[in-house]
């Protein structure tokens, strides 16, 4: 991880940052704890994850599903925290996984594999949107606009 919180571009089939790495990014752990901040937290990262620019896209998974899974019916936000960590098994990703481990993961860590979902987004180049919702904007390389001859 390079300093300041932010995570090296993520290899291929690795995850950015471990489950437990909460606190990588304090500025995310410490806004995700506000619970109706972590349910968009987790609609954002979904969308970008499904290929879109955020929770203005999708509304329904963005915003409705995990505001509904978060204050009314938990299970409906474990299947979604459960989809949304299956996305990455998927191209271009392709971090190893099944579901049954991202069962476990949804069901006893949600709220860390939505923090680590966003923060492997935030760190991926090429991301339609930013999983963060409220953090600082992606911090490019002064060799990203070097073209090599």
């Amino acid at each position: 991880m390079a300093s300041g919180g932010y995570q090296s571009i993520p290899t291929k089939g690795q995850w950015s940052s471990g489950l437990c790495d909460c606190f990588s990014d304090c500025r995310l752990c410490c806004v995700s704890i506000i619970p109706v901040i972590n349910a968009l937290s987790e609609g954002q990262t979904f969308t970008v994850a499904d290929k879109k620019t955020g929770i203005s896209e999708d509304p329904v998974c963005g915003v409705l599903i995990p505001l509904l899974g978060f204050y009314c019916f938990p299970p409906l936000r474990c299947v979604q925290i459960m989809m949304l960590r299956g996305k990455f098994h998927e191209a271009p990703h392709d971090i190893p996984g099944d579901a049954c481990e991202d069962c476990v993961c949804a069901v006893f860590c949600g709220w860390c594999v939505i923090q680590q979902c966003a923060r492997h987004l935030h760190a991926t180049p090429g991301a339609r949107g930013d999983a963060y919702l409220f953090a600082p904007p992606r911090v490019s390389n002064h060799m990203d606009s070097v073209k090599l001859v």
